[in-house]
């Protein structure tokens, strides 16, 4: 093994598939972002940086380095960087609230973290209120700020203290864990008890699922991939190194043109589409779908949310060159575990209002329960759960939940003996493929994102004090998609205001109930339960009403 090139036998190392590429064809564009265009030696460089940083400053593998980054050359050499040194990736997010990024980093216990130019005001906020001392990589600053002596708890590495990159550093790391059980990323989710829950992904696991896209999809390095998912949704790691393995070019689409991307894919020629379906739906609410208005696609991909039939049928007229795949998956089993084809002359996506969920990736398994965990028959509607090697590790910390959400059983005719329970509802119909029913909890997805209500509920709670709380979906369109929430509270002496305002302090935009409605008391069900399609029905009716009064002249 030369000092540039790979071991003959590589581990399942997810950083892999970028440095095959970049040692194949370093003058290849890797990346558009921001602007600029940059090949796979520059991008491979920048990570090395960062990598050869983390090292010279002790950070050793299977530690955590989190990412305080937004869509920037640096957020995608952070990403490389911190898992070529052998760490464990947590993204923060811009956009969240301060208590939300510091609860994430808390219970990381990250040791690092890399900020980039785009996020220097967040991390101000951030990083002052943080006590537990942390290496802050800011590999694009030259001078340190103001607010860093009011931070003085940490260490700071700035744009010329960053290390030289040896050629060491361009080799894959050698982990202290286990190939399949050391951690590529911790992606914490929105969770049931008020606080968000760390799900630990092994690079194995990813490896294995990013293995099953590329045999797929097929690309080639001509392709180019849009990006749209922040780094705190796991389909981001489908866009990056589904393509960066495959020598292609990921654009980064700006978050000027996020919500109305149509002629940033037309101007780039994009040939790989992946969004959640309710992307596609804002360009159709807003009549941008029009027909060929996307000849250059060659794959559109959709995932995080269920996919309305209605919308594959116009998404077919508006990319006609390109086939439309259904993906789907939880967290807990790296980014998508089953597919379905949306084929031309379907009649599932002409009779079902959404589309089939479809079977598991090779390799995978999937059983429907019913709520005494026993398997149902073909056409049964029970409990998803998923079972094979891209299973998750569990949940960061946390053995109880773990022990809760993935069970240890084994299942006539089936291989896996570890199961993740998915609170999804699904049947199989006569051809094999899954169907989709809904949850059978209190989780919805808004704009892809998963929302457990029952945190919104907490945090209320907590903040005002009300002997009652309850959050319902509200609105929900006419597909079935939930497009925000509404909160009820009974018994409370504080400011609604003042309930939302706490609210915008610790919970991420897509979390923030739109409305909060008070109420004398809240209607109950025959078993003493708080009566939520009750309520459902009520805040359609007072919304309804609000609508209707008159404007004040």
């Amino acid at each position: 093994m030369t000092n540039d090139s790979l071991p003959a036998a590589a581990p399942p190392l997810l950083i892999n598939g970028f440095l095959a590429s970049a040692l194949r064809a370093p003058d290849s564009n890797a990346l558009w972002v921001d602007g600029e265009t940059y090949t796979y030696a520059q991008l491979r460089q920048r990570a090395a940086a960062i990598s050869s940083t983390l090292a010279r400053e002790n950070c050793s593998s299977g530690q955590r380095c989190a990412l305080l980054v937004e869509r920037s050359v640096t957020a995608f050499a952070a990403v490389l960087g911190t898992l070529l040194a052998g760490l464990c990736y947590v993204p923060l997010n811009a956009k969240f609230p301060l208590q939300r990024n510091a609860r994430m980093l808390e219970l990381s216990a990250a040791t690092a973290v890399v900020v980039d130019q785009h996020s220097m005001t967040v991390a101000a906020e951030l990083l002052t209120a943080f006590a537990e001392p942390l290496l802050v990589l800011m590999p694009e600053v030259d001078s340190l700020p103001e607010w860093a002596a009011a931070a003085s708890q940490h260490r700071y590495i700035l744009k010329h203290q960053m290390a030289a990159v040896t050629p060491s550093a361009l080799l894959p790391p050698t982990l202290a864990e286990a190939a399949d059980t050391a951690l590529a990323y911790i992606l914490f989710t929105s969770g049931s008890t008020g606080l968000p829950k760390g799900v630990a992904v092994s690079n194995a696991n990813a490896s294995i699922y990013v293995a099953s896209m590329l045999e797929r999809y097929q690309p080639q390095p001509s392709d180019r991939f849009t990006q749209f998912f922040d780094f705190t949704f796991d389909l981001s790691v489908h866009d990056i190194f589904v393509c960066f393995n495959a020598g292609a070019c990921l654009y980064c689409v700006p978050s000027r043109v996020m919500m109305m991307p149509l002629k940033f894919v037309q101007e780039h020629a994009l040939t790989f589409w992946f969004s959640v379906p309710s992307l596609a739906a804002c360009q159709k609410r807003y009549k941008a779908l029009r027909p060929d208005a996307l000849p250059s696609l060659k794959w559109s991909l959709f995932c995080g949310e269920a996919l309305p039939s209605s919308l594959v049928q116009d998404w077919r007229a508006v990319a006609p060159n390109s086939v439309i795949d259904n993906l789907y998956g939880p967290t807990e089993a790296t980014v998508a575990f089953t597919t379905y084809r949306c084929e031309a002359e379907d009649k599932n996506i002409a009779t079902l209002a959404v589309a089939p969920i479809g079977t598991p990736l090779p390799g995978q398994e999937t059983i429907i329960l019913d709520d005494a965990l026993r398997p149902l028959a073909d056409g049964q509607t029970g409990r998803l759960f998923l079972g094979g090697s891209q299973l998750a590790c569990g949940y960061w910390e946390n053995a109880e939940l773990t022990r809760q959400r993935f069970i240890e059983m084994r299942f006539e005719g089936k291989v896996a003996d570890r199961w993740y329970d998915t609170g999804d509802l699904a049947s199989v119909d006569q051809s094999g493929e899954l169907l989709y029913w809904g949850r059978s909890d209190n989780q919805v997805k808004i704009r892809g994102y998963r929302v457990e209500m029952q945190e919104v509920e907490a945090l209320i709670r907590r903040l005002s004090g009300a002997a009652l709380v309850a959050v319902v979906p509200w609105p929900v369109a006419a597909d079935g998609s939930v497009e925000g929430l509404l909160a009820f509270v009974c018994g409370t002496d504080m400011a609604i205001p003042e309930i939302l305002k706490g609210c915008t302090l610790h919970l991420p935009s897509y979390m923030v109930p739109q409305d909060v409605l008070e109420l004398e008391s809240l209607p109950f069900n025959s078993n003493g339960k708080l009566d939520y399609p009750a309520l459902q029905k009520l805040a359609h009716e007072m919304k309804t009403a609000q609508a209707r009064q008159p404007v004040p002249a």
